[in-house]
């Protein structure tokens, strides 16, 4: 026991997480078997403890404006879109992407009216973003 106790691997934060026995326990299991020639290993079964639920804040803009825009369809007899009346960009107006997205949306858009140099700033954006989701991400 006073081996196994001063033997005891920790994290980083001091915690224990089981023995060096148990740990070389788990390597040399073969674990191609079935579960009766596991059941009697030294293997140790962390439980944990039930997880507090999360603290939600139920006024947020998001959940206070959800169907908003529901009425207008209803009381203006569907002749006018939600869409009309938000207010920004054209690019942006119903629309949600992310940033490289919204930036080829814009240069379609209104890349034929833009000057030379907000062009070139939006170009290098673009060239810089293409080249950042492609090094990193879930579909590299």
């Amino acid at each position: 026991r006073e081996r196994q106790r001063e033997r005891s691997r920790k994290d980083e934060r001091g915690r224990k997480r089981g023995s060096v026995m148990s740990l070389f326990a788990r390597i040399w299991t073969p674990w191609c078997l079935g579960r009766s020639v596991l059941v009697g290993t030294s293997r140790s079964v962390r439980t944990h403890s039930i997880p507090i639920p999360k603290k939600t804040d139920r006024w947020n803009l998001k959940r206070v404006q959800f169907g908003v825009y529901d009425n207008v369809g209803i009381l203006g007899g569907f002749a006018l879109h939600p869409r009309a009346l938000m207010r920004g960009p054209v690019w942006l107006r119903g629309w949600s992407g992310n940033e490289l997205q919204r930036c080829i949306r814009q240069r379609a858009v209104v890349g034929a009216r833009m000057f030379e140099t907000e062009k070139q700033r939006l170009d290098k954006r673009i060239k810089y973003l293409r080249h950042a989701f492609n090094a990193t991400g879930k579909l590299r």
